[in-house]
């Protein structure tokens, strides 16, 4: 993977191994004949509508919209034959922004210890399993991430000229993600830390406050025309009343229940890579920290408060802790430097160490990774399901390839929830099949079953005893059309089920 002659006579070989080695892996797993779902495919038809249109859809936007206006931005450079090709370039700018936080990174940790060293901190990122599996899901994150980073390492420059650039990175970042409003508030802090307050220094720091502002006010005021709120300000406002009433509430176990989320995914997200280095570079941080450090402590706490926040109120993903991942690949330099500080073929180790890293993180995906052949059958068989229903149950794998079977495959068009025809109907608090069917009998049309344990017990018994259920026509078995995996749709027969329903009134 890389020759100690390359890590001791040539740190930009080195680099440049690393950075194509990450991108490497990513294109090596990338799924190519797979579309986007959920959140990739909210944002890839906002980018498509816009294209539609020329200008941004004027009926609705997704809160976090400078993800999918930057995507649209490409979109009307390539000309490509169908909107899967277009899913595919989006995964594509997604992967290449995955591997570019890469440079920032590896220059943060260049500030601290020697080049050698920060070639560790590269490679942590670079073959980071969940930043590899984040990229292929065409959302935020990898754009989120690197302008987050990128200006936190020009705001460490501490010259006032960087210091415009970095606030106009930490305002697009903010438009990402609301959650880089709190990249604005580490930046001000440190930035007052850093110099004392002086007419001087005022006249630097004002013009970054007005330049921030100044981006992200033509973005709020479209929000709020669109959809009536600004997706920003207000949302921290309304997450901040909403901390306060809990914590004045008798549902303080919510906040305790978070910080146990929060503590358990942070534990999570800590193998394979940092859990072998974070832990005690944490300890030595602190052994030798000095005023330059500090912005390590600060910025973890204050980026930390909106993930918090988000498990408080039950968010069930480790993806809001990656903006975090810069800063915990630093940290793991202070165990990576004491270890080698012990060993005389500081060369050797270190080339073991990265390479130590490539192995377990490709072991570790190996681990993370969903079974392509059966996102592929999902797919497929969405594609068949689509075609004959008009309204289904949730299923927990099956119904987010059928939103996708109805997108149109001439690109670009407009089409946002309200055009979906095949209405997704909730399976939640249900514990009865006949309850169910009653209560949507305007929308349901057809129930999709197979032996997933998420399915509610009265989906699970359609699937396992279908001949007990006379009101229910199989009108697909992917058993018949070869697929590996089973799955079972089923016509709603109202004629019959009604008659049941009578005989069961009668009776009574």
């Amino acid at each position: 993977m890389m020759s100690l002659k390359l890590i001791k006579n040539d740190i930009k070989i080195s680099f440049l191994t690393i950075f194509l080695a990450g991108l490497g892996i990513k294109l090596f797993y990338f799924p190519y004949d797979l579309p986007l779902i959920i959140d990739g495919m909210d944002n890839f038809t906002y980018a498509t509508a816009i294209n539609f249109y020329g200008h941004l859809p004027t009926e609705w936007t997704p809160i976090n919209n400078g993800w999918p206006i930057f995507v649209s931005f490409w979109f009307s450079i390539f000309d490509l034959e169908n909107s899967l090709q277009y899913m595919q370039l989006q995964r594509i700018i997604s992967v290449i922004l995955s591997s570019m936080i890469t440079i920032p990174v590896y220059y943060l940790c260049k500030n601290y210890f020697n080049k050698k060293i920060a070639l560790v901190g590269a490679a942590i990122i670079s073959f980071d399993p969940r930043i590899i599996l984040n990229s292929f899901l065409g959302i935020t994150e990898p754009l989120f991430i690197l302008l987050g980073i990128s200006s936190l390492v020009i705001f460490l420059k501490y010259e006032r000229k960087l210091m415009f650039i970095s606030f106009i990175l930490a305002s697009f970042c903010t438009i990402v993600r609301s959650e880089g409003l709190f990249l604005f508030f580490t930046l001000t802090i440190l930035f007052f830390i850093k110099n004392k307050i002086s007419k001087e220094i005022l006249r630097t720091y004002l013009p970054c406050l007005l330049i921030f502002m100044m981006i992200l006010i033509p973005v709020i005021n479209y929000r709020i025309e669109v959809v009536g709120y600004d997706g920003i300000f207000q949302r921290a406002i309304i997450g901040t009343d909403q901390i306060i009433a809990i914590s004045n509430s008798d549902k303080n176990s919510e906040i305790i229940d978070g910080i146990g989320l929060f503590i358990k995914y942070l534990g999570w997200i800590m193998i394979p890579n940092f859990l072998l280095f974070f832990p005690f570079g944490v300890i030595q941080y602190f052994r030798n920290r000095t005023k330059e450090t500090n912005f390590i402590m600060i910025f973890s706490i204050v980026c930390s408060i909106p993930i918090m926040y988000a498990y408080i109120v039950q968010a069930q993903d480790t993806r809001y802790l990656y903006f975090l991942f810069p800063i915990f690949s630093l940290v793991s330099l202070y165990s990576v430097k004491t270890f080698i500080s012990k060993i005389a073929n500081k060369n050797t180790a270190l080339v073991v160490i990265i390479i130590g890293i490539f192995i377990s993180s490709i072991g570790f995906y190996e681990f993370l990774k969903t079974d392509r052949e059966i996102e592929r059958e999902n797919y497929e068989i969405s594609k068949i399901i689509s075609e004959k229903v008009s309204g289904v149950n949730f299923h927990p794998s099956q119904t987010q390839y059928i939103r996708v079977g109805e997108l149109p495959t001439k690109w670009p068009f407009d089409f946002n929830d309200d055009k979906h025809k095949i209405k997704i109907i909730s399976t939640n608090n249900e514990n009865d099949l006949e309850e169910y069917i009653l209560k949507n009998d305007s929308e349901l049309t057809h129930l999709i079953v197979d032996e997933n344990s998420k399915l509610p017990k009265f989906l699970q018994d359609v699937y396992y005893n279908e001949e007990k259920f006379k009101y229910l026509d199989k009108v697909f078995d992917s058993k018949d059309f070869n697929f590996n995996q089973h799955l079972k749709l089923f016509e709603i027969n109202f004629e019959n089920f009604n008659s049941k329903i009578n005989q069961e009134e009668l009776s009574q």
